[in-house]
């Protein structure tokens, strides 16, 4: 699963890597960036394609239809298992007509280790840096708020020396097919939910600091 990750740029280079023309603060209120701990239940931002064209809007991370109630035994789902989307009648309807990008820069993993109590976090990024977008899942919630969930597929050769699962990374050519409104035959986009390629990534064992958030979060082991 995917259950923190980064997003250590500003709304500026996310409006700029994304290709917007400006910021409407009416949708997206002010969230501070950057931020290199994001956990479930926060807001966080997520792209969207209208036919009035791309906005940034801030929804909740934990996908919460409308007739899921408070106070349930489980949370809201962080992730979306891509393999079973068309299966499961909570994704079924958004794989469809509600799909979305969340931008990140890198994301975390824990490793167990032989011998210790704690798992060791990782941290995992595209090789040549900067952003990128998860595809995900949006879906307005009982009292109105969007929320969305990220999808997972199999882990790549690099991702799975420390988890079995790992989020999806839409390359950038493949952003805007998935994003398509128009598009709501979900198998036409579901060829795009497959592990992101191993030799286009990096990722290293990272201090265990998962409380916190800056830069330090993200620096590698071996050099902190």
């Amino acid at each position: 699963m995917c259950g923190r990750y980064a997003l250590g740029l500003t709304h500026e280079e996310i409006l700029e890597r994304f290709g917007f023309d400006e910021l409407d603060e009416r949708r997206l209120p002010v969230l501070p960036l950057p931020r290199f701990n994001v956990a479930p239940s926060q807001a966080i931002p997520v792209l969207v394609e209208t036919d009035a064209g791309r906005e940034l809007r801030a929804m909740r991370w934990g996908f919460k239809p409308a007739w899921m109630k408070d106070g349930g035994k489980r949370p809201p789902p962080i992730n979306a298992r891509s393999e079973t989307l068309t299966e499961r009648p909570m994704f079924r309807g958004a794989i469809a007509r509600s799909r979305c990008l969340i931008p990140a820069t890198g994301f975390y993993e824990w490793q167990a280790v032989v011998g210790a109590k704690a798992k060791r976090p990782w941290h995992f990024r595209l090789e040549a840096g900067g952003l990128f977008g998860f595809a995900g899942l949006h879906v307005v919630g009982p009292d109105g708020e969007e929320t969305a969930a990220i999808i997972t597929t199999s882990s790549n050769e690099l991702v799975a020396e420390v988890h079995d699962r790992m989020p999806v990374i839409l390359a950038p050519n493949a952003e805007a097919d998935w994003l398509n409104p128009s598009e709501t035959d979900p198998s036409a986009v579901l060829g795009l939910l497959a592990p992101y390629p191993a030799e286009l990534m990096d990722g290293y064992p990272v201090r265990p600091l998962v409380g916190h958030d800056g830069p330090e979060l993200i620096a590698r082991l071996n050099s902190a």
